[in-house]
């Protein structure tokens, strides 16, 4: 994949972000309004139904925020141009091996359980010593 290629997609990734964090913002706003009354008596709700049960006024916001929020994400030079050098100094890293993961997972694990133990005999031994010094 091209660095133009992955750059885009992390501009399109931060906008489908920031369309699902202001859709329920804004969906969480609209719900805590009090219910206006129309015309003819019924309740209408803020947050209305715009296609079918799923799509609400909140979603059609959150999508107009997050277009918007993308494109000025996108149109920003200096961001644009730090997406473009993290893309490309990821491009030098070297990426470990499944093998190398799965040890080293495996190496993090046991030494995790090792450090628990010896906490957990320290804190023994302490505890054993505490109870010796207030008993005298």
């Amino acid at each position: 994949m091209s660095q133009e290629r992955m750059v885009n997609m992390a501009f399109i990734a931060a906008a489908l972000v920031l369309w699902f964090v202001s859709a329920n913002l804004i969906g969480t706003v609209l719900d805590a309004l009090p219910p206006l009354h129309a015309a003819s008596g019924e309740r209408w709700q803020w947050d209305a139904y715009i296609i079918g049960r799923e799509f609400r006024l909140s979603n059609l916001l959150g999508v107009a925020v997050g277009v918007a929020g993308g494109i000025l994400l996108w149109r920003n030079e200096w961001l644009f141009t730090q997406a473009h050098e993290i893309a490309g100094e990821l491009r030098k890293v070297s990426w470990p091996s499944w093998p190398e993961v799965r040890l080293s997972t495996v190496v993090v694990m046991i030494t995790t359980v090792l450090v628990a133990c010896v906490l957990w005999g320290f804190d023994t031994v302490f505890a054993f010593v505490s109870r010796l010094v207030y008993k005298i």
